[in-house]
């Protein structure tokens, strides 16, 4: 996900009060059970905002049950939000509560490792999750757009992250819309002027990434050397322009195919949409601001950056939001090595040093870690420390491992829990098997503690030797890192020396014939610090 728009301070409030009851509600949750799909039949108009849908929710059940809730905004008094007509299991009406935002049944009692199918009839206007606007050019169009936990203003779900699950839409529109999602196009048919268009996944998901797109697209179908449908979706009146730009996908989706493995889902649609990010990941479906499309081919980045989510984020999910840097920060960074093997090395560190200035001004707002389990879920989780100084974290990481190492921990790490979900400390143990070390101080530094390196090193020349004096001026914790030093004598003329450093003030002696001209810091650029005095 690439850029977002900040919500008002009102809205932040409410979510932190309700952060921590939600999390333990759902961790009982969790616990009790396990969607293993979805089924949504949803029924759209132009005369209209409301929504009708017949969902299906396959549920194996963890422990003994008689009663689970799931994840759906009730209509309020604006008149927006869902209105539950019957829900059925086995053919028998089930008896269930709907207040607020949970969806409560009262369920026959299932036995630990059963599994049913509950059916639910409803409708209603919704009020966030599926975008029903107009585009630039006033065409309606109707956009999924569901981070971080908005597909419940529209979809029944367990609306989390750590619940992932096969998804099939069975969406019915009027005829002259077009209609995407995720997975493949089982099949789709046109009479008496409505369309029907029915796509499923083979692999589970998680409800952030479930969408439907409908409006009156230009499609453009391409493939990529491995084989791989690659589609633009576009607006007609931007289809010349925007099957140029969206073209462009091809590259990146092969670059990262050959750097952490096979493309994991079965087809990459590149839609233009209405959504309030710069982009978002949907699996095989993403949806890019309609403001990307120029004809001028100047949003690589972007879409690397949401192609590389198809990897980190969408096949592996992180488990609990305040692990998202496992989604963004690697997409980050992954846009970085794009932007290496593509332009080469200038490119790449110009890249690294805008996200380090980033970090660094962020720093001086808040001071918090990058796992930050303070915040509540919501918008204010996607910053710079989610995206730039984690990306810097992989960086540094890299520098530890080497290239080859570094790679190998990133496929080693996507092998182990494509499909699934990790934390941290998962991807933490996959670093220390592959690395056979132990990388929990790197980690509990650079991750779990607030801050960075603000260091300064004077120094001077005197009988053959350099005295350097590295100081760490931030407040909290010291860091321990190595420190790359560049003895720059003349224009053709300069040695690099590396100083491990794990105190407040540590003095070096480096043996120099003839005074340098100037001391460099960190000239490859491969440590996240602030530079202070001399």
């Amino acid at each position: 996900m690439k850029g977002f728009f900040y919500f008002h301070f009102f809205i932040w409030t409410l979510c932190f009060l309700c952060t921590a009851a939600r999390g333990q509600d759902h961790h009982t949750r969790y616990n009790l059970l396990d969607v293993l799909a979805y089924t949504f039949e949803i029924s759209l108009h132009d005369t209209s905002d409301l929504i009708q849908v017949r969902s299906a929710v396959e549920i194996r059940f963890k422990s003994a049950a008689n009663g689970f809730y799931l994840d759906l905004k009730q209509r309020d008094s604006s008149g927006k939000g869902m209105v539950v007509n019957k829900i059925r299991w086995n053919g028998k009406q089930v008896p269930f509560q709907h207040r607020g935002d949970r969806l409560e049944l009262t369920i026959q009692p299932a036995s630990p490792g059963e599994v049913r199918i509950y059916q639910i009839d409803y409708q209603g206007i919704p009020r966030d999750g599926l975008i029903i606007s107009e585009n630039k050019f006033g065409d309606r169009t109707f956009f999924g757009d569901n981070w971080p936990d908005r597909a419940s203003h529209w979809l029944t779900v367990v609306d989390h992250p750590s619940d992932k699950a096969l998804v099939e839409f069975i969406v019915e529109a009027p005829g002259h819309y077009r209609i995407v999602s995720n997975g493949a196009n089982i099949c789709e048919t046109r009479n008496a002027g409505r369309v029907l268009s029915v796509w499923k996944t083979a692999v589970p998901l998680p409800t952030k990434l479930m969408v439907i797109g409908v409006a009156r697209f230009a499609v453009q179908q391409l493939e990529s050397p491995s084989g791989i449908p690659v589609s633009a979706w576009v607006f007609p009146q931007n289809r010349e322009e925007g099957f140029l730009d969206y073209s462009m996908a091809i590259q990146p989706l092969d670059f990262f195919e050959s750097f952490i493995g096979p493309y994991p889902f079965s087809k990459l649609a590149n839609v233009q949409s209405r959504t309030i990010y710069g982009g978002m990941e949907n699996a095989g479906c993403i949806f890019y601001r309609e403001g990307s499309v120029t004809g001028k081919q100047d949003h690589e980045s972007l879409l690397a950056h949401e192609i590389a989510h198809q990897w980190f984020g969408d096949a592996v999910t992180e488990m609990d939001w305040h692990h998202i840097w496992l989604s963004e920060g690697f997409a980050t960074y992954m846009t970085d090595l794009y932007l290496e093997h593509r332009f080469g090395r200038d490119s790449f560190i110009s890249s690294l040093k805008r996200e380090r200035e980033l970090v660094l001004r962020y720093s001086t707002r808040r001071s918090a870690p990058v796992v930050d389990t303070t915040l509540p879920v919501s918008v204010r989780l996607l910053n710079p420390n989610s995206y730039e100084k984690a990306a810097w974290v992989l960086h540094m990481l890299r520098r530890s491992l080497g290239d080859q190492l570094f790679r190998e921990t990133l496929r080693a790490y996507y092998a182990k829990y494509s499909y699934g979900n990790a934390l941290t400390e998962d991807f933490r143990h996959v670093v220390d098997s592959v690395s056979g070390k132990d990388y929990g101080p790197f980690f509990n530094q650079w991750l779990y503690q607030p801050g960075h390196p603000v260091i300064s090193a004077p120094w001077s020349y005197a009988q053959g030797h350099i005295r350097i004096r590295v100081l760490q001026h931030q407040k909290g914790p010291c860091f321990a890192f190595p420190l790359d030093v560049q003895i720059v004598k003349g224009p053709e003329n300069a040695s690099t020396e590396t100083l491990y450093i794990d105190t407040r003030e540590q003095a070096f002696s480096i043996p120099c014939a003839g005074r340098p001209v100037e001391i460099i810091l960190d000239p490859g650029s491969w440590l996240l610090f602030e530079h202070h005095g001399p």
